[in-house]
């Protein structure tokens, strides 16, 4: 059986899910899900990675996770490892618990991180389990919506730094974006993104996303043997695009020059070529917020001249 075709990256995010085996449970009960969160919380510290969203159901779970190192693959063989073995252990069974690896979708965080979000924290109203997706204590949605606090390992300031363009830097900024998504979450309760915007399985964007998602990772495609790797996954794009880093448009010095200059670098990148905030912070080794927040210091600039 062929295998999904894994692309990783400094900066990378994706949705990640996996099942029980053969549908069954992962969860008997709340004690099982705080001990998932709680090798989720290890592995994100141990692997230099935050989550984004997460909701955990019956058989299965959704997180958003965007990784600071090309490690993915590490990190889900930790959590999915560790929780089967916590699990077995608790419940005196033996043998897999998750069917199969891990499935991971690679997503344009600019074009469709909010929708994700809104997606994975919905997931217990669609199914039946919950009113309101407040309702359901095992997902991020109460600590983006300000209603309780964030773990240290959810960047509940990422997200919102999305919805307001930029970082949130008063309390009073982080409760505005707060009721921004909230309002966002009860707009489209049924809210449903496959398949239309995923292409290939494993992409969550555009034509030109995928294609500078193939670019960087190419040589994460060589090193697979190509019969592991289903051709749909292997097909270039439709139409050519630049690299994500926008290294053939951008001088290599660019990230060394003073901050007014790099800002401006930055500005052009996504504005002008289309690189993506993720792709900008992977090659400035900076967050994401802090490249939203320096594009915006320059559209401001723009706006006063």
């Amino acid at each position: 059986m062929s295998r999904p075709l894994r692309i990783e990256f400094p900066g990378a995010t994706y949705h990640v899910t996996a099942r029980g085996d053969r549908r069954e449970a992962i969860f008997v009960d709340d004690t099982d899900r705080a001990g998932l969160l709680d090798v989720l919380a290890q592995g994100l510290q141990r692997f230099d990675a935050v989550a984004l969203a997460y909701c955990l159901m019956g058989n299965h779970y959704h997180f958003v996770l965007q990784t600071r190192q090309a490690n993915l693959s590490r990190l889900m063989r930790h959590v999915n490892g560790v929780h089967t073995q916590r699990f077995n252990r608790r419940h005196g069974q033996v043998g897999h618990l998750f069917q199969g690896r891990f499935k991971a979708i690679l997503v344009d965080t600019d074009a469709y991180l909010l929708t994700l979000c809104r997606y994975v924290e919905l997931n217990p109203v669609r199914a039946g389990w919950a009113a309101d997706p407040l309702a359901w204590a095992w997902s991020s949605c109460r600590a983006h919506v300000g209603a309780a606090p964030a773990p240290v390992w959810l960047d509940t300031q990422g997200l919102h730094a999305q919805l307001m363009g930029r970082e949130c830097r008063t309390a009073a900024e982080a409760a505005q974006a707060a009721r921004r998504y909230a309002a966002l979450l009860e707009s489209d309760p049924a809210l449903q993104i496959w398949p239309g915007a995923l292409q290939r399985q494993i992409y969550l964007g555009d034509d030109a996303f995928v294609g500078r998602m193939q670019a960087l990772g190419g040589s994460t495609v060589a090193a697979v043997a190509a019969a592991e790797v289903p051709r749909i996954q292997r097909r270039p794009p439709h139409r050519p695009s630049q690299a994500a880093d926008g290294g053939s448009q951008m001088p290599a010095d660019s990230w060394s020059t003073p901050s007014a200059a790099r800002s401006a670098a930055l500005w052009r990148a996504y504005r002008e070529e289309g690189v993506t905030m993720t792709a900008l912070a992977a090659r400035c080794g900076i967050s994401v917020s802090r490249v939203s927040r320096l594009i915006a210091a320059v559209e401001g600039a723009k706006g006063k001249t």
